[in-house]
């Protein structure tokens, strides 16, 4: 009998859910890592909310485990890259508390707005400060949604029933499909000067750590209200502070923090800050809803192998994703390449098969190169979850196949259609298993996709080349691998450089700056594709 391990306060209806179905069930209080580490062993799945951290610390002994269920939508308290290692299925319920935190959002919007904790608290205190806490209304304002993925959708819906105006910033929603919404898509800095609400609902990556700060304070307007239920650290914290004691902006309202419980808190005084701990996804649907639903995906998988709604493996099963790594692998990187190649407002993604890819269902690499492809911006996508997340965000996806047209046996091209142009990104596998880029919109190259690559378009010129790898060197920068292509003689050429390290913008600055070449692109992969 499968046994599973369920902490952190999981609703009893998901509990039964193990139970009805034969499964043995322990439920236990939050756990730290050391105490996890103690227990873990002994269980076949195990089931976590926010409260405990799964480390890689608590998962060196889970010999046993072979899913763990997030009842939620974030898995930052789960070191995932540790479950992959140790064969763990990590699954999340990506929809369960979307309504839960639509409707917080409103509830600290509004009682931002009409001053609600303060009044509640001058009531208790036995005053009656009727003239002291004038309010705002929300009618006819104008609300910017950073994000329009589930969350953001549907408080969108609500903010129009306001009668409230919608601007939004998602660099992947297309135009045709926000106009369907009756949303206005903005740049940041468009949203930040335009909005007299800002509520944010992205998911925390590189791009969006910081986004809000104090450069984006300056620009908005002295009535605008702040909130923020996605994660801590994508809006500055300090910088957040700062402009609330400046009365720069009006307020703000955070249910997300850097550190949760929140630690050396900036905002203690502050009269036009509302605060809440964490409390978005508490309403009992949700909780109930997320019980019930991780349950049932790890029974799934616990009793027919069935992988649905996972973070960090595809659904297939262990003898095929042997067999298809490599192709996975190349069709995750070629999706990740476009990702920053192509540029914003994708409309569309094409793949193409060529040649002979030794399998008939080539679904499994489609969905590889839509999660790579939307990696960066969207959290938590999965092989899964890719086709759908790019159809929330309007973007078509096709693909077909055709005979082989080139000395390859075989070709995967990436075109990804924008608003402005199209690229085009072809990749093959050498000895069956070494990843190459052999064709960059047309123009023939062998190019590693791994670590720091530098494209750089240039007329086909002579010493154009050495002049940018002396820009490089010149910055103290290692080049690993260069690979040459061009169109016709005299025409343009292309170079893919991948470099040892990171290169800064001012020194992309100076290779633009090299007389006859075109443009320059830095895509960041990870490190080795083999």
């Amino acid at each position: 009998m499968s046994r599973v391990l369920v902490l952190d306060g999981l609703s009893e209806e998901g509990a039964n859910v193990f139970r009805k179905n034969g499964l043995d069930v322990d439920v236990k209080p939050p756990q730290s890592p050391s105490e996890l580490a103690a227990i873990i062993g002994d269980y076949d799945g195990l089931v976590v909310r926010s409260g405990t951290k799964v480390t890689a610390e608590a998962l060196e002994s889970a010999d046993n485990l072979k899913v763990i269920g997030r009842a939620g939508v974030g898995t930052d308290n789960i070191d995932k890259e540790a479950a992959t290692k140790k064969g763990v299925v990590v699954m999340n319920t990506p929809g369960g508390n979307t309504i839960s935190t639509c409707e917080h959002t409103f509830a600290l919007l509004l009682a931002l707005c009409r001053n609600v904790p303060l009044a509640s608290q001058s009531m208790q205190e036995g005053r009656w400060d009727r003239k002291k806490f004038m309010g705002t209304e929300v009618a006819g304002k104008t609300i910017g949604i950073v994000g329009l993925g589930r969350i953001g959708g549907e408080v969108a819906k609500r903010a129009q029933a306001f009668d409230m105006k919608v601007i939004a910033f998602d660099p992947i929603m297309t135009e045709l499909k926000a106009d369907a919404l009756g949303i206005k898509l903005v740049s940041v800095d468009d949203l930040v000067e335009q909005a007299d609400f800002i509520t944010i609902h992205a998911p925390k990556t590189e791009k969006t750590t910081n986004l809000i700060g104090t450069a984006q304070f300056k620009r908005m307007k002295p009535t605008c209200r702040l909130i923020n239920c996605a994660r801590g650290g994508i809006v500055n914290e300090q910088d957040l502070a700062d402009a609330l004691k400046s009365r720069q902006i009006a307020g703000a309202a955070l249910d997300v923090y850097t550190s949760e419980p929140f630690k050396k808190n900036p905002f203690i005084g502050l009269d036009n800050i509302v605060m809440t701990p964490h409390l978005a996804a508490s309403t009992d649907e949700a909780q109930l809803t997320v019980a019930v639903e991780v349950a049932e995906q790890m029974v799934d998988y616990l009793k027919t192998g069935a992988i649905v709604n996972a973070v960090n493996v595809p659904s297939l099963d262990a003898e095929t994703r042997i067999a298809l790594e490599p192709l996975l692998n190349l069709g995750e990187r070629l999706g990740q390449f476009q990702a920053t190649y192509s540029g914003e407002r994708p409309t569309a993604i094409e793949i193409e098969y060529s040649g002979d890819l030794g399998i008939t269902d080539v679904y499994p690499v489609t969905a590889a190169i839509l999660a790579g492809f939307l990696r960066p911006t969207v959290e938590d996508v999965n092989t899964i979850s890719a086709p759908h997340q790019l159809k929330e965000h309007g973007i078509a996806c096709s693909e077909k196949r055709c005979p082989a047209d080139s000395d390859y046996a075989f070709e995967i091209g990436v075109t990804v259609v924008t608003d402005d142009a199209s690229h085009t990104v072809k990749g093959t596998l050498f000895d069956g298993n070494d990843p190459r880029i052999c064709s960059i919109d047309g123009m023939r190259v062998d190019a590693k996709p791994e670590g720091h690559m530098v494209i750089c378009i240039n007329e086909d010129v002579p010493q154009v080349i050495g002049r940018v790898c002396l820009t490089l060197g010149e910055a103290d920068i290692n080049i690993a691998n260069l690979s040459l292509g061009r169109e016709d003689r005299g025409g343009h050429a292309l170079t893919v450089l991948n470099l040892d390290e990171a290169v800064a913008d001012r020194v992309l600055d100076a290779v633009r700056s090299v007389p006859h070449v075109t443009s320059v692109s830095l895509v960041s992969l990870p490190g080795s594709a083999t």
